[in-house]
């Protein structure tokens, strides 16, 4: 089994869904934060005997803005891949982080679908395309999405989108 370390965006966006949630974890958000990233982190370091130590960044924090517009089936299958990744320490699960991340999963689950709270959340609609790793979208990326969403008709669409590009060439 291979082991990665995910971004520091795919831990904070599991722990700011959770605090959009509501969900309370008997810890600050930040500490679980931390928490994940560290189970994480340590099991990379498990699974490949300490050779790539030296190469481990410590986590920069929590970002709560990260995420914010995840659907609960993203939220389940990022959960997947951070117990996939973390599964390979040996005290995982018996660990906060494991308890953390179960919490989070089956808020996600109950929230896709109520009916399916003790069924597979690899079972719900749209699992499959979900992303397996949470990468901080691209910001330029983000805006013509977001414009993309927008009514407008398509020669105003392109006006605005043209005046964007122009706009990235010239900063």
């Amino acid at each position: 089994m291979s082991c990665f370390v995910v971004n520091d965006y795919h831990v904070s966006a599991l722990v700011a869904w959770a605090i959009r949630q509501g969900l309370d974890l008997d810890a600050s958000p930040d500490a679980v934060a931390h928490v994940l990233a560290s189970a994480n982190r340590r099991a990379y370091s498990e699974r490949y005997q300490g050779r790539y130590d030296s190469e481990l960044v410590a986590f920069g924090g929590l970002d709560r803005s990260a995420g914010a517009d995840l659907a609960p089936v993203a939220v389940v299958k990022a959960c997947d891949c951070l117990d996939y990744q973390a599964s390979d320490w040996s005290r995982w699960n018996d660990s906060d982080a494991f308890g953390y991340l179960v919490a989070i999963r089956r808020a996600a689950v109950a929230l896709a679908d109520p009916a399916a709270v003790a069924a597979s959340g690899r079972a719900l609609p749209g699992y499959d395309s979900a992303p397996w790793c949470l990468d901080k979208p691209d910001a330029a990326a983000e805006r013509d999405r977001r414009l993309a969403t927008l009514d407008y008709p398509d020669h105003e669409l392109a006006a605005i989108r043209s005046a964007l590009a122009a706009t990235r060439c010239a900063a």
